[in-house]
């Protein structure tokens, strides 16, 4: 079961448009229900390649994915589910991102989720190592925006004492 439901989440096709919505009129005629994950990651504002996706479920580890020729990833993640995708890069600094997949009762129809994740480089003197463990961006549905986004204060907050400096890049 492991296995197939790594290979589900990872290994999937894009998906144009709107999520699951059209299928059903109701949430609760959804089975499988999931909200895709498309991502990029980056190094100096280049494709990065020769990264890992770690990708927990719960605090428990699904499974990892190498990245591709183009720096980019997609998932498929669980509705009413909470994640944390782990971003590893030789050289670098790792990164977190939070994702929490929770809708609002009753709503059927979502855009995907876009992002795009800068990596920088290990070893600053002026990290504080307590802000490392920490994730880099927390993901939730928005009502005001319609869709998944991350939250710009933590992001702000958060990047700016990894980074050490006062500009923060996601």
């Amino acid at each position: 079961m492991k296995v197939s439901l790594i290979a589900v989440m990872l290994l999937v096709s894009t998906i144009p448009g709107m999520a699951q919505g059209k299928l059903v009129d109701r949430r609760d005629q959804a089975e499988g229900w999931y909200l895709p994950v498309h991502g990029q990651v980056l190094v100096d504002g280049q494709r990065a390649d020769s990264y890992q996706l770690i990708l927990y479920k719960d605090n428990i580890e699904l499974g990892k994915l190498d990245s591709d020729k183009r720096g980019r990833f997609e998932l498929e993640l669980d509705i009413d589910a909470s994640y944390m995708v782990r971003i590893v890069k030789d050289g670098f600094q790792e990164k977190i991102v939070a994702i929490e997949t929770k809708l609002p009762e009753g709503l059927v129809k979502y855009p995907d989720y876009e992002c795009t994740v800068s990596i920088q480089r290990s070893a600053s003197k002026n990290i504080d190592p307590f802000y490392t463990d920490f994730p880099s961006a927390i993901v939730r549905y928005n009502e005001e925006l319609g869709g998944f986004y991350h939250s710009e204060h933590y992001l702000t907050h958060i990047q700016t004492k990894l980074a050490g400096f006062a500009q923060a890049s996601f």
